[in-house]
């Protein structure tokens, strides 16, 4: 199956469609729908998707940005009582509850959707990145892809490849390759201070290449000084590693200890 572009696409919104019927039902089918879930689809564009989860789902959330594609979608669906587009920013806009999420999402909202789902409660998600960012997402520690946005989506999120998807399968075609996703939660540890996590996550990534000890030092000099960040070192069993090289657990136990040596000498970065 081949779909007609029927608008132009707007490069501001990064559209590409696809277009190739056996690789939108593989889409569909990897979200393991049920009448008793609620879908939601992140830029339905002109509904190649949208049709498909509208033959397998309860409830449909078919959101698009593009005005164009929303009187499109509504025609469409006007006799479908399962569909509901919906018209705005999916990151912005309120939405109904929802327990899937399932679409070929533009390419630029990629980074802001992976965080969207990190704050959301959801069972199963089905979707479609360009294949670079879909291989920044599954970089394991030590490998030149992996950093803040791997640890960001590993933690809060399992992550696994169903299968790549050469550009030719949309229209218009881009200049690159795609990847499907299969993501679900994941467990967190709770008892990590989440705000100090993501700063320290930031800062030590600053400076990926460097050994744990030096970037460290150098992070927490930036925040309480150097004799201060000496000190609170000196508390802390650091890994002989580079920072690239850190799993989640090691930058976890790293949060847990600093937490902990600032604590005891009343300090923190506020």
């Amino acid at each position: 199956m081949v779909t007609a572009v029927l608008y132009r696409p707007l490069k501001r919104l990064g559209q590409n469609f696809l277009a190739n019927k056996h690789i939108a039902s593989r889409v569909v089918s990897t979200a393991e729908l049920t009448r008793t879930d609620t879908v939601l689809e992140p830029g339905s564009g002109y509904g190649t998707l949208t049709h498909l989860l509208e033959g397998q789902a309860g409830r449909v959330l078919a959101v698009e940005k593009d005005r164009r594609l929303v009187s499109h979608l509504r025609k469409e669906f006007e006799n479908g009582p399962t569909v509901s587009v919906i018209e705005g920013d999916v990151l912005k806009i309120p939405l109904p509850q929802f327990n899937k999420v399932v679409g070929t999402p533009p390419y630029a909202l990629s980074s802001k959707l992976i965080l969207f789902l990190t704050r959301k409660k959801f069972e199963l998600a089905s979707l479609v990145f360009q294949k670079e960012f879909g291989e920044r997402l599954l970089a394991e520690p030590g490998t030149a892809e992996y950093g803040r946005l791997s640890i960001t989506a590993q933690r809060s999120l399992r992550i696994q490849p169903i299968m790549n998807i050469p550009a030719a399968a949309f229209r218009p075609r881009p200049k690159v390759d795609s990847i499907l996703l299969r993501i679900s939660p994941n467990d967190v540890n709770t008892s990590v201070n989440e705000e100090l996590f993501e700063e320290l996550v930031r800062g030590l990534f600053n400076q990926r290449r460097r050994v744990v000890r030096s970037s460290f030092l150098h992070f927490l000099a930036k925040k309480i000084g150097r004799e201060k960040a000496r000190t609170s070192l000196e508390a802390m069993t650091l890994p002989e590693k580079r920072v690239f090289q850190l799993t989640i657990s090691d930058l976890e136990q790293l949060c847990q200890q600093l937490s902990k040596a600032l604590e005891s000498r009343g300090q923190s970065f506020a």
